[in-house]
């Protein structure tokens, strides 16, 4: 039995005999052998197969050629024929070649076969096992062949009947999630498929997927107007106002409602802060309040109090921060929130919300983050994401009502301090129950910051109000310090004068009283103090200290095990490096805490207070600091590779070569996002770092330029181009000029002049050599957008410049 596999390309083999030669004598023969296996009955007339073979060869070449093939292909198929013996596959009938059904199977005649009687009278497993037959596409080498676009039409819409065939069993036996992957298969082939838009309508409504429902129906209506110019019919509108009308599914309430980072139970009561409990917990308070004061007043750990109260009454409770060591990440605090909350909740869930918000899935790893690709502009993508953000925080608030800490704002990008806005806007429209704390240090965001611009702006409209945390009372820090040193302790006087009510610094100084240290100074001391408590631990507990240091305020445990065993000489072992952990924590240095890494809560390390780190940072020498930052981009790169934001920061400050290209995919990363203000951070460190690559450096200032415009600075981006430009024409790269060029002239009618822009293309015209990716996508948009805006006074082609006069 002779097989022809036509899907996924041509193949033949045979049951027996000897093999067949992959290598055909001649391509005319495997032609006729395809030619006759896409053939109504597999048989075609002589002249027929000479004019779709050889259409332009007079009659009796074509007869000779034709001759040859045959006698070719039945060699290939058939070895083993005698000279003018009939062949057992490839027959002539007359003036009829034909593929002898007897002894030819065609695995597109047993697919067709299958789907036909699954179509007749098949349930959903025949109509699966007859899509599985469906191997791939029909004979992809001859995609553009005539002669094979009516079979694979016939079996195209054959497949797509079979699809939807399966789709609507799948939805009549109770099984939406299972009828979308087949409905999205006919759409990705047929996008303007009104009967697969209506089955992922209905699949959408019966999964609770409310909003994706509506969405699917717009794109329907998209599709249909673009193809044939018309609405969708009755039962599509019928169902577009079911989805409109469904409820939104209330998440279920399973797993812990605090977060991992206050789960665990203080360990002291807070002293001195119960009216500015009740404030930061009063029912009319405003969507936002921001928590400020100085550094070591606490604001961390009554943020941590008001939560857990809030949880006790039932609040659902997410804990977000910003974090300096790792940058500006898009949306860091808010992604950490959001993560954190989804991360305790059952598969089922986080996929649900994925489904239903599929704009979070590129910012948040619990939901498989994913690249978002789309048409939309920068601002309609930056909509969608914060709309998708309000929804999500809708369906908790719709159960509960919410708190979002989120903790060291002043750290996160501009990025976040709009999501804020819009979600307390949003909160205040709609009369949702979630609500935001913000801690902030303002002498961290300068006047001129947009961050600083968005939060006076929420003060302003009373959308936040301001909760300043003063310094404790004397009395209240007396308690602070003897609950410090026990129920026995003395409580030296000293501690409160040197202190002044700062409960870090008097914390700091009670431990010292408590250790037998009473060596005591003014508050600029603290961080010799801190020094000396790392000065009494030995190497191994100090690599663990240091490690923390380098990965910022908290860190996983894992990887601060993994840099602690391999940044230093010798090597510590697996026991050494637990036990030298073990030592720093009982030294009341670094605390242990369940850290959010990945969309996972994990095990982790933490400073008591960013001060601690700060000092534990700055002790270390630069050698040092770059050998740890090496090890800890190392122990990332093992761990999570895809961390780009994380391993920019580590390389960058190790000086490490593979800075510049995380640097890049940290930028690029942002800037998928429009986080613009942090990708233009991450391209102005990528610049300058490849000073010594002038060309490299020159292409990182034309990219950063596209973000500072979108931006609106378009004076900088004229500045970065007209250096890029510059620097191109020095080192003698004609492409990278044209590029640069067309771009600045693009800017000029907003910063200069657009006669400015026209010599500036004139100058740097396309030459001969210059890729059509570099040339006319680019030239011919800036000359088209230097002439729009001067009128009509000048027009301007990639030949050159031409001048024409206006009429009057």
């Amino acid at each position: 039995m002779l097989r022809v596999r036509l899907f996924g390309g041509f193949r033949v083999d045979r049951d027996g005999g000897p093999p067949l030669s992959e290598r055909w004598p001649r391509p005319s023969a495997r032609t006729l052998v395809k030619l006759l296996a896409v053939s109504p009955g597999h048989s075609l007339h002589r002249e027929q197969a000479m004019e779709i073979c050889w259409p332009d060869a007079d009659p009796q070449a074509a007869l000779g050629s034709l001759r040859v093939a045959l006698h070719a292909a039945r060699r290939a198929i058939e070895p083993e024929l005698a000279p003018r013996s009939v062949s057992s596959y490839l027959t002539g009938e007359g003036s009829l070649l034909r593929l002898d059904p007897r002894t030819v199977r065609i695995d597109a005649d047993g697919a067709e076969a299958l789907a036909e009687a699954a179509l007749a009278h098949g349930g959903r497993a025949e109509l699966a096992a007859a899509l599985a037959a469906f191997t791939g596409e029909l004979l992809p080498e001859d995609r553009y062949a005539p002669w094979a676009e009516p079979r694979r039409e016939r079996l195209s819409a054959l497949r797509e009947r079979a699809l939807l065939a399966l789709a609507a069993a799948h939805l009549s036996a109770g099984a939406p999630e299972e009828a979308v992957p087949a409905a999205e298969q006919v759409l990705a082939a047929a996008p303007a498929e009104e009967e697969a838009h209506r089955v992922l309508i209905e699949a959408y409504v019966r999964q609770g997927l409310r909003r994706r429902a509506v969405a699917q129906y717009h794109l329907c209506r998209e599709a249909l107007d673009a193809e044939f110019g018309v609405r969708p019919g009755p039962e599509t509108e019928r169902l577009h106002r079911a989805a409109l009308a469904a409820p939104v599914p209330a998440p279920r309430s399973v797993g812990p409602v605090l977060p991992a980072v206050v789960r665990q139970p203080p360990t002291a009561p807070l002293r001195g802060r119960d009216e500015l409990l009740s404030r930061l917990l009063a029912a009319d308070a405003p969507p936002v309040l921001v928590l400020t004061g100085e550094a070591g007043l606490g604001k961390t750990r009554l943020a941590g109090e008001a939560a857990r109260r809030a949880a006790a009454g039932g609040t659902a409770v997410l804990w977000g921060a910003g974090h300096d060591a790792e940058g500006h990440t898009p949306y860091g605090p808010f992604t950490e929130a959001l993560d954190g909350w989804l991360a305790d909740r059952p598969t089922a869930e986080r996929a649900r919300a994925g489904a239903e918000y599929p704009e979070l899935a590129a910012l948040l790893p619990s939901l498989g983050r994913v690249r978002p690709e789309s048409g939309r502009s920068p601002e309609e993508e930056r909509d969608r994401l914060f709309r998708a953000t309000a929804g999500l925080l809708g369906e908790l608030a719709a159960e509960r009502p919410v708190m979002v800490v989120l903790d060291d704002l002043h750290a996160g990008d501009a990025g976040s301090f709009q999501l804020l806005s819009h979600l307390a806007r949003r909160s205040r429209e709609v009369g949702s129950t979630w609500r935001f704390l913000a801690i902030v240090r303002p002498e961290e965001l300068p006047a001129s910051d947009l961050r600083r611009q968005v939060l006076d702006q929420l003060l302003r409209q009373s959308l936040a109000g301001s909760v300043e945390l003063p310094r404790l009372s004397r009395e209240a820090c007396l308690a602070l310090t003897a609950d410090a040193l026990g129920a026995d302790g003395a409580v030296p006087e000293r501690v409160w004068e040197l202190s002044l009510g700062n409960p870090l610094f008097a914390l700091e100084l009670a431990r010292a009283v408590r250790d037998g240290d009473g060596r005591t100074g003014t508050p600029e001391g603290v961080r010799q103090l801190v020094a000396e408590r790392l000065g009494r631990l030995g190497p191994a507990a100090r690599r663990v200290v240091d490690a923390v240091a380098v990965a910022g305020q908290d860190a996983a445990l894992t990887e601060v095990l993994d840099v602690a065993r391999r940044g230093g000489h010798p090597r510590l072992s697996a026991a050494e490096a637990t036990e030298a952990v073990e030592v720093a924590v009982a030294a009341s240095v670094v605390e242990e805490r369940r850290v959010v890494s990945e969309g996972r809560p994990v095990a982790g390390l933490a400073f008591r207070h960013p001060l601690v780190r700060l000092t534990c940072y700055e002790g270390l020498s630069a050698a040092r600091r770059r050998l740890l930052h090496s090890a800890y981009a190392e122990a990332v790169l093992r761990r999570r590779p895809d961390a780009v934001d994380t391993l920019a920061t580590h390389l960058t400050r190790a000086d490490d070569p593979r800075a510049t290209g995380y640097l890049r995919q940290a930028a690029e990363r942002a800037a998928a996002l429009y986080a613009n203000d942090t990708a233009d951070r991450y391209y102005a460190e990528l610049t300058g770092r490849l000073d010594a690559l002038a060309a490299e450096s020159a292409r990182a200032r034309i990219d950063r330029s596209a973000v500072l415009r979108r931006l609106g600075r378009f004076d900088e981006a004229a500045r970065l181009l007209g250096e890029a430009l510059e620097e191109l024409e020095r080192h003698g790269d004609a492409d990278g000029r044209v590029l640069a060029a067309a771009r600045l002239a693009e800017l000029m009618p907003k910063t200069r002049g657009t006669e400015d822009g026209f010599r500036l293309l004139d100058s740097c015209p396309p030459g001969p050599g210059t890729p059509a990716a570099v040339g006319a996508p680019t030239i011919w948009p800036a000359g088209c957008c230097v002439s729009s805006r001067a009128g009509t006074r000048r027009a301007w082609s990639p030949r050159g410049p031409r001048r024409t006069r206006r009429r009057r």
